[in-house]
């Protein structure tokens, strides 16, 4: 997720370069959307999903609703990792520096999760200095992690520009139909149909939802960047 909201991009550029202050938000939730978020939507206008339906005269809910992070203040220590940091995924360096050049895989930035991997609990530790100066990298030694020319498909390291969930987010079972979700949103109220607009993103699968489905996402699988 890495598209800015009109609203966050004249915060933080009046905050950093005028006398203006860009005040932290006291909340933090997730929407998910039907179709992708404009950079000049507000909590309003954002295509959120229906939290209920007309049925006759009766309004039937469907039990949509945001998911409410609570304050960041309070509880950003808990379900964010730090910032560049992401000790359980498996990564590919492209890199000329270790003996021969292609892809290097599955490296770990914990010594902790490489040793798991491994049927033996041993590993192996690899450098970067010109691609990642001072980051040290793990691989369980049962894996060979000779190069390769193809990607193997694991997510490439990416500096300080990201923050991943480290809990799982669960949003409500779907008690009607939810319809087609495609995007997701970031704002600052948990009141549906309120607040502004942080950042959005298109889902990487898109689908639809259906009474009874839940959607989540799983540990280290939100990653908000910047870029």
């Amino acid at each position: 997720m890495a598209a800015l909201s009109d609203y966050l991009e004249s915060g933080i550029l009046n905050h950093i370069f005028r006398n203006t202050t860009f005040s932290k938000p006291t909340t933090i939730s997730i929407a998910l959307t039907s179709g992708v978020p404009k950079d000049n939507d507000t909590g309003a206008t954002i295509p959120e999903l229906p939290s209920g339906i007309a049925l006759g005269q009766n309004f039937v809910t469907t039990n949509y609703q945001r998911l409410n992070l609570g304050s960041p203040a309070a509880t950003g220590t808990s379900i964010w990792a730090s910032v560049g940091v992401d000790d359980t995924t498996a990564y590919s360096v492209f890199s000329t520096e270790v003996s021969h050049s292609g892809y290097f895989y599955p490296l770990y930035l914990s010594q902790a999760s490489a040793e798991a991997a491994d049927q033996n609990g041993a590993t192996q530790s690899y450098t970067f200095s010109k691609t990642y100066p001072g980051v040290t990298f793990y691989a369980p030694v049962s894996i060979d992690v000779s190069g390769s020319q193809t990607d193997p498909g694991y997510p490439l390291y990416e500096g300080n520009g990201f923050i991943k969930n480290t809990t799982q987010f669960l949003f409500n079972t779907a008690l009607r139909d939810w319809g087609w979700v495609s995007g997701v949103a970031i704002l600052d109220s948990a009141t549906y149909g309120s607040g502004n607009l942080l950042m959005y993103a298109q889902l990487e699968n898109p689908r639809i939802v259906y009474t009874g489905d839940n959607i989540k996402f799983d540990s280290n699988s939100l990653e908000i960047s910047l870029k």
